[in-house]
């Protein structure tokens, strides 16, 4: 604390306060205290030169740097793109992660590439923003069958009408079921030419784009795979799911009654993906999204700073968030 007489000490902290904290203008503060705006700006000065007023600035986009920096050598990924969390709401937290997600997809998409896209909040809302500045002849595929939740954003084929659209592109309809009720009834829709197609297109992927799935569903958050398979699903240690392949926090994809009854994409042939794009948001999605990291079907994040900074915090000790 500077070496100053008490009553001049008071005086600046007073000024300081009133300016700083009670966001009073310098003509408020001058005319409570009656006398000048000059004298309060010079009182305001000297506070900043005695070091009784410090003032710092804390750019977020150094932050986010350091922290996407972070992602991509812990995870061994190629990019983490990461958006302010300063929102009022989980809502626009959520559309701003989207919206830098259908930016990078605009600027990645070329003619002849296959996009395929997954489900999810934040995908949906990444479709619902993608404005490509020109028509490109790509085939837009979804990654899975039909979810039987009425929510708009788990209407795949809708979401492959929309995104195809978007690019002038061909959409490709999956007609099938998410989840069927026997590893016999899937082995028979496989079989099924329309199904085969997708899944042809499936090998020939360029970009794939999805959300993260978080087992045990937190509240207000969809249950995809219906809630019949979330305790046995649990109980075998899942933590997530991409595309319902379910893994544990070390990102092991755990094998499971339900992978012989999914409509979608394989593991492996998301692996083959050059570009694997995971959008999430949502601090209570930091687990999930460390298990996804660590499983290898991820190479490019986008995601919130706040979720972030969770999942570099809780990926080195083993703790949940």
């Amino acid at each position: 604390m500077p070496d100053l007489p008490k009553d001049q000490l008071a005086t600046l902290v007073q000024i300081a306060n009133m300016y700083y904290k009670e966001n009073l203008s310098q003509q408020e503060i001058a005319n409570q205290m009656g006398v000048s705006r000059s004298l309060i700006a010079t009182y305001l000065q000297r506070a900043r030169d005695q070091q009784v007023v410090r003032i710092e600035i804390a750019d977020p986009r150094d932050d986010s740097a350091h922290l996407a920096l972070e992602l991509c050598q812990r995870f061994a990924i190629e990019k983490a793109v990461l958006v302010p969390y300063g929102h009022k709401s989980d809502e626009l937290t959520r559309r701003a992660v989207a919206a830098e997600a259908a930016k990078f997809i605009e600027t990645r998409m070329n003619d002849g590439d296959v996009l395929g896209i997954g489900w999810g909040r934040t995908t949906s809302r990444m479709v619902d923003l993608l404005a490509p500045t020109r028509p490109l002849s790509v085939d837009v595929v979804p990654l899975l069958g039909e979810s039987g939740h009425e929510s708009t954003y788990s209407q795949m084929n809708h979401l492959i009408l929309r995104t195809a659209q978007h690019f002038g592109g061909k959409p490709h309809f999956l007609l099938a079921p998410m989840v069927v009720g026997s590893p016999q009834l899937r082995d028979m829709l496989w079989r099924d030419v329309v199904v085969r197609e997708v899944a042809t297109q499936w090998d020939r992927m360029t970009i794939a784009c999805f959300g993260i799935g978080v087992l045990p569903p937190t509240p207000g958050m969809i249950v995809y795979v219906g809630d019949v398979h979330t305790p046995m699903l649990v109980s075998k240690g899942a933590v997530g799911d991409v595309c319902v392949h379910p893994y544990n926090q070390e990102g092991e994809i755990l094998k499971t009654p339900l992978t012989d009854c999914l409509i979608g994409v394989g593991v492996e042939q998301l692996k083959r993906t050059p570009c694997r794009i995971a959008i999430a948001s949502g601090i209570e999605k930091a687990n999930a999204i460390i298990g996804a990291l660590r499983t290898g079907l991820v190479t490019h994040l986008f995601v919130d700073m706040e979720t972030a900074a969770a999942v570099i915090e809780h990926s080195g000790d083993g703790d949940p968030v």
